[in-house]
């Protein structure tokens, strides 16, 4: 028992008690310099003592002007210790009794700092050089100062940023970067304060505290962790009690999970009586016109907001912004794991248990929301306990508070539950609407307000400072952009008459579970693997690739163009359950049209975000972007057809996750990414840049030929349909880019206004006569054209523009000499299998009908 009681204790002082013990006497300071930030700094330490004699001075920190110089060298020589923060109004004489004859030049070019090599003082090890950001405004000495060693020196410049010496008895530290009036960026640094109080102390003959110990950094300290750790462990227990009670509440009464509806009346006139109830690939093409036509209107907004509005009006901090981009690339790894496929899982099986058993198919539901509850709260425990103890002695420590606020968002973790159980059930228009709320629309309202709160609230607590502020801002954000994704998604489940309770409840037994995760974790295997491509690929490109920082910033730029065609994965989205709910009920045919029309819009929508990026993608970078990003314009060319043939791999995906086979996924993927990186290994010491185009060119190109064959062998047979699906979808691609191409070019005059405009007309009045193109070149039969007029019926507010879609390209099939003479031939008998099918679900009023009169019919009701 002592052991365990001395173990305990053990374990407390390492996680709260770990700051050392303050001076007892405070450092002497004499400031001499504007009421700015760095007077801010020095007022923040616990061990610092501003005093107005120049004579009791322990240290002199003197920024951007020198009052006495005679009294100050003459204290220096005496013992006091000097910071000199040099400004662009300190001369060359100014400086002379200091450092002896010099040259001073002022600069601003911009200069990254990197730590002097063989250097081995404590401002190297506790501050992460690394995470600084670049300084414009500095002043360059020009001549010997021998006894100034450099600390910190540029990258790009071989100029010495920070010097340290010895001054008679007085150790001085030189700062060569203009502060207060001139280098924000780095006023806004975590680091900023902490360097401040690290070379006072140091010049006053004192060993500064570690970064984690200082009480003015921004990471968590004893208090922070006390309080988050407890409050985490209250959690985690509270998480498990509150599921033991659901727990035997549910079992108590199994006949909870026959109430599939909450509402019969909204239920049987949003859902029962509407083309949502009858089976076919008009759902799933429904929803996808949705997500296309609002992705098409909102485009332009999206772009200037991110690219404009955010990083300048919003949170003005590229490395605050930095810093978010890691933390979320980081959890979306990390929340991809966790969640261990129980999510794709649940739309999977409850698109395939609807039809005959859909309380079945609710029970994968509750796995998913608690297993996210339980394991959530065990993993947001986790990551805080490291985030609050490790993480601030690590070079990382300015990630702490951002990792920690972001690792909430796992609390409850269930918030996507209403959007899954949408796909689930095949409302693809209300899914698609909380879809595009949660990846789009929130962000844009949410984002702005809460981060410009969190940023003023930054600017007056300078522990922390207006760009972290901001930073933990975007954190808050995100939650609730998460938060009312649920709000939404739950007015939409119960407006269509569903019972949202039953999804929290625990009827679940062991075969549920496993086989939820039988199928879940090899999904997530592919994604991981993808993930882990990714990251092998920037290993070996950054130790290969010649001038990587500036190639790797123009390849950057030209791909964010591929992610227009991000827009088809929604459709693949959409096809899985429906897939999943054809080919498990043994309706091959059906499963074999949807893939038949996943590879015919998959070209079409190719086809045209390829002609219309190819028609003015380089000219915008070149107008938009500056001379700077030349050779982005050109890798956009291969990039861009790159990203038009990376349908058929996505399509092969989808069949193998509807066909219960997500083991095939993570084996093809994971043979993409090794081809990939074997090539780009072997190929990059020569080729360079045109080396990683090879590599994914072969790798996509041989995982899409190698998954439709698998597939029609394991899975079901495929068929693909020529004219429809690659010859129309191609020419009118090409008809379209010349015209497109020579329009824009009368337009373009290399500035940003007319670059901005190609690109308006390129992406959204240029739809129309693209679909025109299609249809007269022969890309629809009667019965598939039909089909999109339906779905238009189904695409919600987004109606109007998708019926401008059917309506420009049945005007072009109806003067065509090619219209009806490709067809998809088996459409008729998918149909009939998709009729039979519809006859075959549950029809759950009827089912809510007989529980109802069951429950009252039964003894003491």
């Amino acid at each position: 028992m002592r052991k365990r009681l001395s173990l305990l204790t053990l374990v407390f002082l390492l996680l709260f008690c770990t700051t050392p013990a303050s001076a007892a006497d405070p450092i002497q300071v004499f400031y001499e310099g504007p009421d700015g930030n760095v007077l801010t700094a020095l007022s923040l330490s616990d061990t610092i003592e501003l005093v107005s004699d120049p004579l009791q001075a322990d240290v002199f920190v003197l920024n951007g002007e020198i009052p006495d110089s005679d009294t100050v060298l003459k204290q220096v020589r005496l013992g006091a210790g000097l910071v000199l923060i040099l400004g662009p109004d300190i001369s060359a004489s100014d400086l002379k009794p200091f450092t002896g004859p010099v040259v001073v030049t002022v600069s601003e070019e911009p200069l990254s700092l990197v730590a002097a090599e063989g250097v081995t003082d404590p401002l190297i090890t506790e501050i992460t050089w690394t995470s600084s950001p670049q300084v414009r405004s500095r002043s360059v000495l020009s001549g010997e100062v021998s006894f100034l060693d450099p600390i910190i020196v540029g990258f790009e410049e071989p100029e010495t940023l920070l010097s340290s010496g010895n001054l008679g008895e007085g150790q001085i530290f030189l700062l060569n970067i203009h502060l207060d009036g001139a280098n924000p960026q780095l006023q806004d640094w975590a680091y900023f304060n902490y360097l401040i109080y690290h070379l006072a102390s140091q010049a006053a003959g004192l060993s500064p505290l570690d970064y984690a110990s200082y009480r003015a950094s921004p990471v968590p300290h004893e208090v922070d962790r006390a309080v988050l750790l407890s409050v985490m462990a209250g959690l985690v227990f509270l998480s498990f009690l509150i599921f033991w009670f659901v727990r035997r509440y549910s079992l108590r009464h199994p006949e909870a999970l026959d109430v599939l509806l909450d509402n019969p009346e909204k239920y049987a006139i949003r859902e029962a009586g509407t083309p949502w109830e009858e089976i076919g690939f008009h759902r799933p093409l429904g929803g996808f016109l949705l997500a296309l036509m609002l992705g098409l209107l909102m485009f332009i907004p999206l772009i200037i907001y991110q690219n404009l509005v955010l990083p300048v009006y919003i949170l003005p901090s590229a490395q605050a912004l930095g810093i978010w981009g890691r933390v979320v690339q980081f959890f979306n790894l990390a929340w991809l794991f966790f969640d261990m496929g129980t999510s794709i899982a649940f739309v999977k099986y409850l698109s395939q248990y609807r039809v005959n058993d859909p309380r079945k198919g609710m029970q994968f539901g509750q796995v998913f929301v608690w297993w996210q509850i339980l394991s959530g709260a065990i993993q947001v425990a986790l990551v805080i306990a490291l985030a609050s103890t490790i993480m601030p002695r690590s070079a990382y420590a300015i990630y702490a508070w951002s990792v920690i606020i972001h690792a909430l968002i796992q609390l409850p973790g269930f918030y996507q539950i209403m959007r899954h159980a949408l796909y689930g059930l095949q409302r693809y228009d209300y899914a698609q609407i909380v879809d595009l709320a949660w990846g789009l629309i929130l962000g844009l309202f949410i984002q702005p307000v809460v981060v410009s709160l969190m940023y003023l609230w930054g600017k007056s607590h300078p522990i922390f400072g207006a760009s972290m502020g901001g930073l933990l801002g975007m954190g808050i954000a995100a939650y609730l952009v998460e938060l009312f994704t649920y709000v939404i998604g739950w007015l939409l489940f119960r407006r269509l008459g569903y019972n949202a309770r039953l999804l929290f409840l625990a009827h679940f037994d062991w075969e549920i579970i496993k086989q939820s995760f039988r199928f879940g974790v090899f999904e997530m295997l592919g994604s991981i693997a993808w993930a882990a491509g990714q990251a092998a690929e920037i290993w070996i490109t950054q130790a290969r690739l010649i001038n990587y920082a500036e190639i790797w910033g123009n390849w950057g730029l030209a791909q964010n163009f591929i992610y227009a065609y991000q827009v088809l994965q929604t459709l693949m989205t959409n096809m899985m359950p429906s897939i999943s709910e054809a080919i498990s009920h043994g309706r091959q045919k059906l499963s074999q049209y949807y893939t038949v029309q996943a590879y015919k819009y998959g070209g079409l929508i190719s086809a045209f975000i390829g002609a219309v990026l190819l028609a003015v993608a380089d000219r915008f970078i070149l107008g938009a972007s500056g001379p700077e990003f030349v050779r982005a314009a050109v890798y956009a060319v291969p990039l861009i057809i790159w990203g038009a043939i990376q349908y058929p791999s996505w399509v092969g995906d989808t069949v193998q996750l509807g066909s219960n086979r997500p083991y095939l996924k993570s084996i093809l993927v994971g043979a993409e990414q090794v081809v990939r990186i074997i090539l780009a290994a072997l190929l990059l010491q020569r080729l360079q840049i045109n080396a990683l185009i090879i590599a994914y060119f072969v790798g996509l190109l041989s995982k899409g030929v190698a998954a439709y064959l698998i597939n029609h062998r394991i899975c079901f047979p495929q068929r693909f349909y020529p004219w429809q699906s690659l010859i129309a979808p191609l020419l009118a691609g090409g008809i379209h880019y010349l015209w497109l191409r020579t329009l824009t070019g009368l337009i373009w005059q290399g500035d940003q206004i007319t670059s901005v405009i190609i690109f308006f007309i390129g992406i959204l009045p240029s739809f129309p006569i693209f679909t025109f193109l299609y249809g007269l070149l022969g890309g629809w039969d009667d019965a598939t054209l039909d089909e999109l007029r339906q779905a238009v019926n189904l695409s919600s507010f987004m109606k109007p523009m998708a019926w401008v879609f059917w309506a420009s390209t049945a005007l072009g099939a109806r003067i065509s000499p090619l219209h009806n003479r490709f067809p998809i031939t088996i459409r008729e008998e998918a149909l009939e299998e998709a009729r039979t099918l519809t006859e075959e679900r549950v029809n759950l009023l009827e089912a809510q009908e007989t529980v109802v009169v069951s429950v009252q019919s039964a003894p003491g009701t």
